[in-house]
């Protein structure tokens, strides 16, 4: 009878562990397809509510310093449906929010080469149609300085240690996002001249230091220890579960713990989907 109930508890584990194996699994795959477009969204329509009124008065920044995740641009490309706020940096966390200009270049309308880089697959995908645009259509960014209209002059798809693919020449804008899926190995580097008057530059970045990770292939560095803490506590709610149901019922012990459990797996998805590449 003992040797029976070990093996009884056994199996009892091992369905415990394959299950929660399998939401994970099927959990991040439906969290990144369908949830992440819908916390860009969200993100969007905070970010847009806050930056219309900041463009209006005039407000917005044209010069450095400027906060990290502040609006900065509004980019509005008609030929592929993009009507994003662009806010400052490209790390994983900037880019899940919408488009990043990239800390350092120009800001768009201003003298000198401005990058804006976007996501291809997850978060929103604002730049996933960014391969249909053909010479000569236009993007146009506005920022407190006014409406600024670009040209596209070309397209070209780069390898991840191409350093040119950040270089423009006189008054550019570099649209830049990944290709290969959620995993891009390459760049799509869509490159369009300023047509408009060019507006006087801001005070420039001092000091600037740009990482890896901010060129759009890698990932969040902050992630990988947020998803090893959530991924603990998630697996210290699940055994605590299995005596606890013997306790009190597995029904209340349910209503207790989904609640937690939820929390840690939304977490759990969140930062491993901002592991993979920042412009995938």
């Amino acid at each position: 009878m003992k040797t029976l109930s070990m093996t009884r508890d056994v199996r009892q584990k091992v369905r415990w562990g394959s299950g929660a194996l399998l939401v994970l699994i099927l959990g991040l795959f439906v969290y990144a397809k369908f949830f992440t477009p819908m916390s860009e969204d969200r993100a969007q329509a905070i970010l847009e509510k806050e930056f219309i009124p900041a463009l209006l008065n005039g407000v917005a920044p044209v010069g450095y310093p400027i906060e990290s995740g502040a609006s900065v641009a509004l980019i509005e490309i008609k030929d592929i449906n993009v009507r994003r706020v662009v806010v400052e940096g490209t790390h994983a966390e900037d880019l899940a929010k919408g488009p990043g200009h990239l800390v350092g270049s120009a800001i768009p309308g201003q003298p000198g080469t401005s990058a804006i880089l976007g996501r291809s697959s997850r978060y929103g995908s604002a730049f996933a149609r960014l391969d249909e645009l053909k010479t000569g259509q236009e993007v146009t960014v506005t920022t407190a300085q006014g409406v600024h209209t670009y040209e596209v002059v070309d397209s070209t798809v780069r390898p991840a240690n191409d350093s040119s693919a950040f270089i423009g020449e006189r008054n550019m804008l570099l649209l830049i996002t990944g290709v290969g899926g959620s995993s891009p190995d390459q760049r799509l580097v869509v490159r369009a001249l300023l047509t408009s008057p060019v507006f006087p530059a801001g005070a420039a970045a001092t000091d600037v230091q740009t990482t890896t990770a901010e060129l759009g292939l890698e990932g969040s560095t902050q992630s990988p220890m947020q998803l090893t803490i959530w991924l603990f506590l998630l697996l210290i709610l699940l055994i605590s579960l299995i005596p606890l149901t013997e306790k009190i019922g597995k029904r209340v012990a349910w209503l207790i713990a989904s609640p937690l459990i939820a929390v840690a797996l939304f977490q759990v998805w969140q930062h491993a989907t901002l592991m993979y590449p920042s412009i995938g």
